[in-house]
């Protein structure tokens, strides 16, 4: 860093002076600077990184809010012309790595010079680009975002980087031209022995195969959510074509330039390039590469297959209006059954020995992809398992262990989920043959409809779910007879964890253009960021109740984004990501059919729940009707059901009361039965007068008894009442 800073003419003794003042007048440096520092710098040393130096000093003039940022810019460093100097520094340390001999000059290098030279010239590109980026300088503070430098084309190449790549690294070897060609000095071709075997992708291989070997120019692209093996299914091309593939990382390029290099030098060996990552540029308008990229494209030269998420393909789209219309899309999707075990039994081992541990005989790689599917979002499968491994070797090397056991696995399933430990490993089952008794200690009658909704969450838990929610239930009936608190005590005694309900009202979504709102905006639209309000809970935890209130109220076009989860169990929103809802449970309300009901508790004329849910049905796409599991029908509540209803209503205002100020309290029978009179019973209100009575004249009086002094903590009274009245009485 010393040697890079002298060429700057920056010394030593320079920057202690400017630090001394620049420590005064600035507050310290975040925990979380000093964090990307450490992850952006490498060390130098027998065995480790010799750029580690030239990687600090890159991570500093490219976060502006750094100390290091600013004590440069004032000695009169132009940051940004000396990040371009460290680049192609970097890159022609990692050309000379590949090859001894002083390789050709890129056009970057031509154009711009490398740090070799003397430091008028650089002191000369630092004035030009002082010129060209004026109003970088005043907006220094925010932090460039750039791609990382080429450091070492060796390592880069050699493996298929991440999760997509597979399953388990594979390894690079020397390029097989054909006869005449010149093989690219500083990129190494896919090694086809060395690559891992491809479970449940033959056909997939075979139509890249195929559109890669086809005549007319007209580009592939693997499209497969991260996680599926797309890096993987495109390098296994090395062993379909008798040609050299190479694999191109696009957050190694910052310019056209160094991709349009690279690609010439493919196409120089007559060999085929994989461009993966493209999803990782981190940029709101198309990458500088890009044109690189679509000239090669429309040459046919190279052939370039292109690595994408559904949600890359999305951002493409949008940077080339109509330019992807002509691209030829290979779509995967990730791995289920005997594939998905083949995959994970293939890697496992790869993920084993570099972490230096074992498997304990109690732990089986079956039973990891069961759990990691069911109980775990995020990347697709089989990344998702083997994340799961890497996470549980990580935790056994941390605790001095030489094999990963059941338990270090399932602690983590526990931690990542929110689940309890008994419901993964399937202790608690028989919690569940108890779940109506569960579900009544917090909702007062509803025998039939709390069995009916047991039987579905047994049903799936034992092991005859399928591809849809657990439970997809319709309450009907009029207001204040719980319907919501069904949904809310199905949470608690499912998932035990207090956000494990999503509550969504469907009185906000009555036009059409509120789906968005539901699933999120697609790229370029008004929203995008803010995500959805139905997408990003179930993206995050999979394990939840989502209550759709008052759902006759929503528009039809949401309705018919319903249809969806009922049938397949999943959803794909705005970004383009699968939802998952195979785990969760659908609850939607409505007082469709209640005017019948209450109209039954005035008079005293029998209506049949059959009426009921004829009235409903009438109201809803036949489609959306035809998928929902068990619409139930709920009564009003009668006098001994709101009773009850008083007595716990009273019992956790009690308990708020007490969390507080360290005080109880009770109702007597007297003083319940004068608040269930006062209610009154009007079946078109269920037991919602009970609660707001409750908080007027029980909770306002003991109130006022706290402020005064009367009730201390540790007390405990009772609510009496004496003509009519209501009084304290301890």
């Amino acid at each position: 860093m010393r040697d890079s800073l002298a060429r700057v003419s920056v010394t030593s003794g320079t920057l202690a002076q400017a630090q001394d003042g620049l420590h005064r007048e600035c507050p310290p440096e975040s925990a979380d600077w000093q964090l990307r520092l450490s992850q952006r710098g490498g060390k130098s040393g027998a065995g480790v990184d010799p750029t580690g130096d030239l990687q600090t000093l890159l991570a500093i003039v490219r976060s502006a809010d750094s100390h290091g940022y600013q004590l440069l810019e004032r000695v009169g460093v132009q940051c940004s012309a000396l990040r371009h100097a460290v680049i192609d520094e970097l890159r022609a340390v990692g050309r000379a790595r590949l090859d001894p001999s002083t390789p050709s000059p890129t056009r970057r290098q031509r154009r711009v010079g490398s740090m070799g030279r003397t430091s008028s010239r650089v002191a000369g590109a630092e004035r030009d680009a002082a010129r060209e980026q004026e109003p970088e300088r005043k907006s220094e503070r925010e932090p460039e975002r750039e791609p990382e430098p080429e450091l070492d084309r060796t390592v880069q190449a050699e493996q298929p980087q991440g999760r997509d790549a597979a399953v388990a690294p594979a390894t690079m070897g020397p390029a097989t031209a054909r006869p005449g060609t010149q093989t690219p000095r500083t990129l190494k071709s896919v090694a086809r022995s060395s690559l891992p075997r491809l479970a449940g992708r033959d056909g997939a291989l075979a139509r890249l195969a195929d559109a890669v070997g086809r005549h007319e120019a007209r580009p592939p692209l693997v499209v497969g959510p991260q996680g599926s093996g797309r890096t993987l299914l495109a390098c296994q091309l090395a062993t379909a074509q008798s040609r050299p593939v190479f694999r191109l990382e696009a957050t190694q390029y910052d310019d056209d330039e160094g991709l349009r290099d690279d690609l010439d030098a493919v196409a120089s060996a007559n060999g085929i390039a994989i461009l993966d990552d493209l999803d990782r540029v981190v940029a709101d308008v198309a990458p500088t590469c890009l044109p690189a990229l679509t000239q090669a494209w429309s040459r046919g030269a190279p052939p370039i297959v292109t690595v994408l998420s559904p949600q890359g393909r999305t951002r493409l789209a949008t940077w080339l209006p109509g330019g992807t219309d002509g691209l030829d899309t290979v779509e995967i999707e990730p791995l289920t059954g005997a594939a998905l075990g083949d995959a994970v039994e293939e890697s496992g081992p790869a993920i084993l020995a570099a972490h230096g541990v074992t498997l304990a005989p109690d732990a089986k790689l079956s039973e990891l992809v069961r759990l990691a599917d069911r109980y775990l979002c995020g990347i697709a499968m089989p990344a998702r398992a083997l994340d799961l491994l890497d996470l549980a070797c990580a935790r056994t090397v941390r605790e001095g262990k030489a094999a990963v056991e059941r338990s270090t696995w399932i602690d983590i399933v526990v931690e990542r989920s929110g689940l309890p430990a008994a419901r993964i490993e399937g202790d608690d089952d028989h919690r569940l043959l108890e779940l109506e008794s569960r579900l009544h200690e917090r909702v007062v009658g509803h025998e039939p409809a709390l069995e009916r909704l047991a039987d579905l969450v047994r049903r799936n838990q034992a092991g005859f779910g399928s591809h849809r929610p657990i439970a997809s239930v319709l309450l009907l009936g009029p207001s204040g007879v719980g319907k919501t608190e069904i949904a809310k005590a199905l949470a608690h005694a499912l998932f035990d964890r207090t956000d494990a309900l999503v509550r969504i009202d469907m009185s906000e979504y009555a036009e059409p253009h509120a789906v968005a709102r539901l699933v999120g905006a697609p790229p370029g639209y008004v929203g995008f960021e803010q995500g959805g309000a139905l997408s990003d809970p179930l993206s995050a935890r999979a394990h939840r109740v989502v209550l759709f209130d008052e759902i006759e109220k929503a528009h039809r076009d949401v309705h018919q984004l319903l249809l969806q989860v009922f049938d397949e169990g999943r959803l794909t929103d705005g970004r383009g990501r699968t939802i998952d809802f195979r785990h969760a449970v659908i609850v939607m309300t409505s007082n469709l059919g209640a005017d019948l009901l209450t109209e039954h508790a005035r008079t005293g004329v029998t209506v049949d729940d059959a009426d009921v849910l004829g009235a409903a049905r009438a109201a809803f796409p036949v489609e959306l009707w035809n998928r929902i599991e068990a619409p139930l029908v709920l009564g009003p509540l009668g006098s001994r059901e709101l009773t009850k209803v008083c007595r716990r209503l009273a019992r956790d205002s009690s308990e708020r009361l007490f969390a507080e100020r360290g005080i109880r309290y009770t109702l007597s029978d007297t003083a319940c039965d004068v608040l269930v009179r006062r209610a009154g019973r009007d079946p078109s209100l269920g037991a919602r007068p009970l609660r707001h009575l409750l908080t007027r004249d029980v909770e306002s009086m003991l109130a006022e008894a706290v402020l005064r002094g009367r009730l201390r903590a540790g007390t405990s009274v009772t609510v009496d009442a004496s003509n009519g009245r209501l009084v304290l009485q301890r």
